[in-house]
């Protein structure tokens, strides 16, 4: 009897403390169920910092005349809330335009093929000079378009332009023939002042020369970034003027749309009374920087692509060694 009157009071004290443990843990350290794959988002708006539903910013974006969804182009994540904002907007106004960033101007007739249902996928892939990701992230996106018989609007300047703007500056667009020269906007070298810091942070972080911000933004790199910036707001805005009472959602990687700058910037030098909001992707664990867009969604971080530095140099040697053996020619 004693020898149980002691374990009874020791069993208790020890299921207490270990009870007790246990709610401090969940007390001090927060689920993270909320963001636990990498396809889960959360939708915030930045004038208040407040989360929101995908179908309250369907609501929102009623009135805007453009939308921009900035991605990170492999984040799982970014597809998933491009795929049901979609659909969400669709269901508010079926005269919906898709401009994507992932096909350019030059391949508008094979993407139109397509969504007549004159070709099959695999061809508008090879012909199109679709995205190695296109099969598991644009699909869907195309496919909705198709269904639903929405314009897709291939809204890039094909990727050779780009290639020899970078090597032989932007004049080298009036050595084009007339039909080449459509595949780019006609203005390729204006941007704003603030834009040109935002590309030589970029480039400083990505490993570039850096001591001369002014030098770097205005190199024939910056007018390669504006080729792609100013031809896709230029082709929203074309794709705007001609649809009476539609509404453009524009698909493009995050840096494109952030600050308002870059494409968004191009677009409102074109139309500067077209509403047009900004959605951009924020990782959980950095500091969200709320001026990024009208709208934040929250996400995971996606892996980190080298954790040895030898690896990353390398990488980056073989990147630059290709870049080179690549020749300026235009088909």
């Amino acid at each position: 009897m004693k020898i149980n009157k002691l374990k009874t009071p020791l069993t208790l004290l020890t299921l207490s403390v270990f009870t007790q443990g246990c709610n401090m843990i969940s007390q001090d350290t927060p689920p993270k169920l909320e963001l636990a794959t990498l396809y889960d988002y959360r939708l915030h708006a930045s004038q208040n910092k407040s989360p929101i539903s995908i179908d309250q910013l369907r609501d929102d974006l009623a009135k805007s005349d453009v939308v921009f969804i900035g991605e990170y182009h492999s984040h799982s994540a970014s597809h998933k809330l491009q795929a049901e904002l979609l659909q969400a907007m669709y269901l508010k106004n079926p005269r919906l335009i898709l401009s994507m960033e992932q096909f350019s101007r030059d391949k508008q007739q094979i993407l139109n093929q397509y969504l007549k249902g004159e070709i099959g996928e695999q061809t508008l892939i090879n012909e199109g000079d679709a995205w190695d990701n296109y099969r598991s992230d644009y699909r869907p996106l195309v496919e909705f378009a198709r269904n639903h018989d929405l314009q897709v609007i291939g809204a890039n300047t094909p990727l050779s332009i780009v290639r020899c703007i970078a090597r032989k500056g932007p004049n080298f667009v009036s050595e084009l023939d007339e039909e080449k020269q459509s595949w780019v906007a006609a203005d390729v070298k204006t941007s704003s002042i603030e834009y040109q810091h935002k590309f030589a942070q970029a480039m400083s972080h990505h490993g570039a020369s850096n001591s001369n911000n002014q030098k770097v933004s205005q190199s024939n790199s910056f007018y390669a970034q504006l080729a792609r910036d100013n031809t896709m707001a230029e082709s929203i805005y074309n794709a705007y003027i001609n649809n009476t009472n539609s509404q453009v959602i524009h698909f493009n990687g995050a840096f494109h749309s952030n600050y308002n700058l870059g494409t968004v910037d191009a677009l409102k030098r074109l139309d500067p009374t077209l509403n047009i909001t900004v959605i951009s992707p924020a990782f959980y664990n950095e500091e969200i920087e709320w001026d990024k867009g009208d709208y934040i969604y929250i996400i995971n971080p996606l892996p980190s692509r080298y954790i040895k530095k030898e690896n990353r140099d390398k990488s980056i040697m073989k990147m630059v060694k290709s870049r080179k053996e690549k020749k300026c020619k235009i088909n």
